[in-house]
């Protein structure tokens, strides 16, 4: 493996280590997700000589030039045989300190705070900068209560989706808070084109017909006595022609509009996360040589005749991938309001014709 510490440019991979850059790496997946705040690599190399890193060390991934990891290395295997040694490092980004530990704020509750206000609260004393993508004013929470036992990032997470934001890292460490959609791909997929392979998966069975939700609110002069106690909303998925209910019990105080938002959420999220599109492409960029690399929450045109599909889909996941048989990139792709709560909720075949 070179000691590199010079910038890398082109389609190559390179870590940096307390500030020392290595490359050389022969097989390495790089994995972010909308579901997943913290971005995580995984890097394999042939071990001949004594290796500078440890666990803990702060780190960088740089793939083609673009910088998708910054944090720290979390851990390292080696292996050995008859044909040789290896060394695996692992790691994750800044951001996975908000995933591993508990949030511990006193008291644990907010009254009258905005969502990026609360956010930066949560994940300051984690070091962790939040930043705010969307300009429009969004209602702030009457109240917001931790959770016992709750982790940092599961607070976060669930205060944004009760305002239909996504919180997901900028790869340098910083956590986003942004809509759903908000940039468009440089790139369409094209079958015959660049999408080398696809898988359409469909599954129904996390569908129901009618949604409930049901929380409590403090008692003021809005709300008081039975009425603050008994908060509900509801909402109707009418593509499941079946008695199918659902009850879910608030994680934590809200108001009925927050309910009923929150209600539409469920059927939303669960009607568009039932189908979901799978492609290879060949390399990491969106246009070849030039372009940027692959990226979460962009809206893309995908165009694959073979299965009728034909419409705009929202970039859900990426995993970069390098091996001997050379660099791929594996996108998931969803609907675009599968994180947005809107009172839209398709159908199967609604996924396939879509806006053409």
């Amino acid at each position: 493996m070179a000691d590199r510490p010079q910038e890398i440019r082109g389609d190559e991979l390179e870590l940096l280590v307390e500030g020392k850059a290595f490359s050389g790496w022969e097989e390495m997946t790089v994995a972010r997700a909308l579901d997943a705040v913290s971005a995580q690599f995984s890097l394999v190399v042939s071990d001949r000589n004594p290796f500078p890193i440890r666990p803990g060390a702060s780190c960088t991934v740089k793939v083609a030039g673009t910088v998708l990891v910054t944090g720290r290395v979390d851990g390292l295997e080696f292996t050995g045989g008859p044909k040789g040694r290896s060394l695996t490092v692992a790691g994750r980004d800044l951001t996975a300190d908000l995933v591993d530990c508990s949030e511990l704020s006193d008291p644990g509750e907010w009254s009258d705070v905005g969502l990026l206000e609360l956010a930066q609260f949560i994940a300051g004393p984690f070091g962790i900068e939040v930043r705010a993508l969307f300009t429009e004013e969004l209602d702030p929470f009457i109240l917001f209560r931790r959770q016992p036992g709750e982790t940092a990032w599961s607070a976060i997470e669930r205060a944004c989706r009760l305002r239909g934001v996504l919180a997901f890292s900028n790869g340098e460490g910083v956590l986003l808070l942004d809509r759903p959609a908000s940039t468009p791909a440089s790139a369409a997929l094209v079958e015959g084109v660049n999408v080398e392979e696809w898988t359409i998966t469909v599954d129904q069975s996390n569908r129901f017909r009618d949604y409930y939700v049901r929380g409590q609110i403090s008692g003021g002069d809005d709300y008081s006595g039975q009425l603050a106690a008994e908060v509900e909303g509801t909402a109707t998925d009418p593509a499941i022609r079946r008695f199918r209910p659902l009850l879910v019990l608030a994680e934590g105080a809200l108001t009925f509009e927050d309910a009923a938002d929150r209600a539409q959420w469920e059927a939303t999220v669960r009607a568009a996360r039932a189908a979901r599109l799978e492609v290879l492409v060949q390399g990491w960029r969106q246009v070849p040589f030039t372009g940027p690399v692959w990226s979460i929450n962009q809206l893309v045109q995908v165009r694959i005749p073979s299965a009728g599909l034909r419409r705009s889909l929202l970039v859900e996941s990426v995993v970069f991938r390098r091996s001997l048989e050379g660099t791929s990139t594996s996108l998931t792709l969803t609907r675009a309001d599968a994180y947005r709560p809107q009172p839209i909720v398709e159908d199967f075949d609604d996924f396939l014709e879509g806006d053409q």
